[in-house]
């Protein structure tokens, strides 16, 4: 909080020293003094002073102290007001009730250490402080010690109504068309396998921002909202940094470097991060067949173990220009090259009706992958006189291409022959390019109203190689039907135009925004093209009152979308397994939200609450959808000769859905290095569809798809500290059963526990954790089709225990 605060006062210095072109200098006076140590009297580099008028509370404004612990704030209004001044380490100075009719020195101010927090500024830094805004609720990520070597996984799997499930996929309010930005930019990680984000370490990340119902100012795409990742910069003078370490079981190592330096006309930030891990998993598949007259006709039982190896490297490094007071450029570069070897066995068992075995099959896959990242941004930023009057130009281009060679074996037990070899190679190319202009111009009294213009231009390219094949007398013979090639390429431009006025503790925004979308879907095996181009306005309304600081409500509305992706329109099956695929459907259309939101802030001396009860209804909803294709894979060993029916997961648009619930965080700080915290999300789910298919033997399937549930996640965080030091902390996390006309999911819990130490003068720290204490956090669901039942297991990550050491220099 301290570093948000620090950052919004060097803002505002920075504006308020251009303000004398439009400040009448006979209406305002200057204000000055010297802040230091009480018994040393050396002077407090970047202590902060706050003044707010009593008269009207909503104007604040401030300063920060240079190296000689002298502050100058320009230009303020005559009036009575309150000043704080507060200081890292050093009990907060409160000078209230001082009128300021001419310009004033405040003299010498003294601040007296506190020497409680001064012993535990480095153990006790917050894990996550909400902050609510008009339009977003920010979560300022601290020391938690179950995050330490961890990932942006991990953190935003700490975020309240943020879920990250056993697949890894991220989900906010248990709805998983979330989009995820970088510093506010659309990123590499958007759009790629949950794999990118454990790739980036959690010492990069300074805060979360989750904006579940944007307003127009944001790009419309993700109907369940927005995840926005801002990542740290240096703001010490000087050089500055971290190397972390960190080691776990199952097989896990990681190495980080954070390096900093800042002077006065630059800022250059850098991490460096290798990560050498194993991820043992499993799923597994039991299948009952049956015939029309639900007779029971055949299992089958599928199990798959799965061992994945990665190596990475991620670098992350940019500097920043300060062309002159008023005017910088940022430049920087993220870099990732990574590497895989993972290994999937499927033992395959077929039944007859008396559970009696028919066939084993072996199918054995080895995969070799490569991939690299590179994102190029630049970055303008103007501050003009006023205060918040600022241009922001933005360029950003991203390449990637990852490179998957499969190696299939598959094994009939009981034939005489070394099986079937097959082969599958994937290449990906992805061309990513950004284009933003924003401009904020503030008005009025005060500068309480502002109008807010930009424009938003996102190119993506997409080209999906893929090539399958058998190995017959050591030579590679290609398999034409189930080979594709897949180019696909979406533009959206988009502008908005925002207005937003205060007065006094009521603030009022309303947003229109228009985006236009050109796709092409090209499938260069038939030669088939799917083109779409259409336009469409998102508006955003957004109010709130503020009773006090500590008290807050707002009410918003907005309009989402959320486009396929490219996985999803591809309609080639991915056939790890034979008799259980999964392929996309290029008839896919985007689905459209309407969300409105009520949130309640409130801050007592121990107790903070946060609550939101909120209400969606989307429109043609994509779903995952279960086929049975009427397809059989046969299958012949030396005694026995079946036909494996096969069944295929896709996506439809199949149906309305309407959504409302309530979201409620308290977190209660009984004492010093106390902390408790609990969130509970629930929501009722009503579906409202149907679909319809013809299978390959000309059979007219009809699926109800209506459903009415209701669902609850919830997790609690416990932080005390212990003897010696030694602080504790346990979070445990729950994920109510999922349930549609289709598919029945259990619920999935999971608990965790770290102990932390500092030494060497809070310079070193050591912490040590358990992940999944239970190995209990696997997903387990059961489909009843027409004349199948599918019982699935997965187990994507099991129980690690890890060790992590960090050592900071200046």
């Amino acid at each position: 909080m301290k570093n948000i605060l620090f950052l919004f006062l060097a803002l505002t210095t920075a504006i308020n020293a251009q303000q004398n072109q439009v400040n009448n200098s006979n209406s305002s006076v200057k204000l000055t003094g010297t802040i230091v140590d009480s018994e040393t009297k050396n002077p407090l580099e970047f202590a902060t002073l706050i003044i707010q008028d009593n008269n009207n509370p909503s104007f604040i404004s401030g300063g920060i102290t240079n190296k000689n612990g002298k502050f100058i704030i320009n230009d303020i209004p005559k009036g009575n007001y309150n000043i704080k001044v507060e200081y890292i380490s050093y009990k907060t100075y409160y000078l209230n009730n001082v009128t300021i009719t001419k310009s004033k020195n405040l003299g010498q101010i003294l601040l007296d250490l506190d020497v409680e927090e001064l012993n535990e500024v480095e153990l006790i830094a917050e894990k996550t402080t909400v902050e609510l805004r008009l339009d977003k609720k920010i979560y300022n990520v601290g020391k938690d010690l179950t995050l330490n070597g961890g990932s942006a996984s991990d953190v935003l799997n700490n975020i309240p109504s943020v879920a990250v499930d056993a697949e890894g996929t991220i989900s906010l309010r248990s709805n998983n068309n979330v989009k995820i930005l970088i510093n506010g930019k659309p990123s590499t990680l958007s759009g790629v396998s949950p794999e990118a984000l454990k790739q980036m370490p959690v010492s990069t990340i300074q805060k979360v921002e989750v904006i579940t119902n944007p307003s127009s100012k944001y790009s419309s795409s993700g109907t369940a909202g927005i995840l926005n990742i801002i990542l740290r910069k240096s703001k010490k003078a000087g050089i500055n940094g971290s190397v972390t370490a960190t080691i776990k079981d199952p097989e896990y190592y990681k190495l980080g470097l954070s390096l900093g330096l800042k002077r006065k006309l630059f800022n250059i930030f850098s991490n460096v991060t290798y990560t050498d891990r194993e991820r043992p998993g499993y799923s597994l598949f039991n299948n009952d067949f049956f015939d029309n007259s639900n007779t029971k006709i055949g299992y089958e039982n599928e199990y798959r173990s799965l061992d994945r190896n990665y190596k990475n490297l991620t670098i992350n490094a940019g500097i920043e220009l300060l062309l002159n007071k008023t005017s910088s450029i940022t430049n920087s570069v993220a870099y990732t090259k990574a590497s895989g070897l993972n290994y999937t066995g499927i033992d395959l068992n077929n039944f007859n009706t008396l559970n009696n075995t028919t066939i084993n099959r072996s199918r054995n896959t080895e995969e070799d992958s490569n991939e690299e990242n590179i994102r190029y941004s630049l970055n303008y930023k103007r501050k003009f006189n006023s205060k918040g009057h600022i241009l922001t130009a933005d360029y950003q281009y991203s390449r990637s291409f990852e490179l998957e060679d499969r190696a299939i074996n598959e094994v009939i037990l009981g034939n005489n022959n070394n099986g079937l070899f097959e082969e599958a190679i994937t290449d990906d190319h992805q061309i990513s390019q950004l284009a933003q202009l924003d401009y904020t111009l503030p008005f009025g009294k005060n500068y309480n109203s502002k109008i807010e213009v930009g424009y938003r231009g996102v190119f993506d390219n997409y080209h999906i190689d893929y090539t399958e094949g058998s190995i017959i007398n050591n030579q590679f013979i290609k398999n034409n039907i189930y080979s594709n090639n897949l180019i696909y390429s979406q533009d959206v431009n988009a502008g908005y135009l925002q207005f937003a006025q205060g007065f006094n503790k009521f603030s009022a925004s309303l947003g229109m925004r228009v985006e236009h979308t050109n796709l092409a879907v090209l499938l260069t095996n038939n030669n088939s093209t799917d083109n779409k181009s259409y336009t469409n306005w998102f508006p955003s309304v957004f109010l709130s009152y503020e009773f006090t600081n500590k008290e807050k409500i707002s009410l918003n509305y907005s309009k989402r979308i959320d486009r396929p992706t490219a996985g999803n329109l591809n309609p080639f099956p991915n056939r790890v397994s034979k008799t259980n695929l999964f392929y996309g459907n290029p008839d896919l259309d985007p689905m459209f939200t309407n969300s409105f939101e009520f949130n309640y802030l409130n801050k007592w001396d121990k107790i903070t609450f946060n609550t939101a009860l909120f209400y969606s209804k989307t429109e043609d909803v994509i779903h995952n959808v279960i086929i049975e294709t009427g397809e059989t894979e046969i299958i012949t060993n030396s005694t026995n000769t079946i036909a494996a029916p096969i069944i295929a997961k896709t996506k439809r648009n199949i149906a309305e859905e309407d959504r409302y619930g309530l979201d409620a965080t308290v977190t209660y700080v009984p004492r010093k290095k106390w902390r408790l915290s609990l969130n509970l999300f629930m929501y009722n789910q009503k579906l409202n569809g149907s679909y319809n298919y013809t299978n390959n033997n000309n059979q007219l399937i009809n699926v109800d798809f209506n459903a009415n549930q209701f669902r609850w996640t919830g997790s609690a965080s416990a932080r005390l500290p212990l003897m010696y030091d030694i602080n504790f902390q346990t979070n445990y996390y729950y994920i109510g059963a999922n349930n549609n006309s289709q598919t029945k999911t259990k619920a999935l819990d999971r608990l965790d526990f770290a102990f932390s130490k500092n030494i060497f003068k809070n310079k070193v720290s050591v912490s040590i954790g358990v992940t999944d204490i239970f190995n209990a956090y696997r997903r387990y669901s059961t489909s009843n089709l027409d004349n199948s039942i599918s019982y699935n297991e997965l187990q994507s990550d099991q129980r690690n225990l890890r060790a992590t050491f960090t050592y900071k220099f200046n």
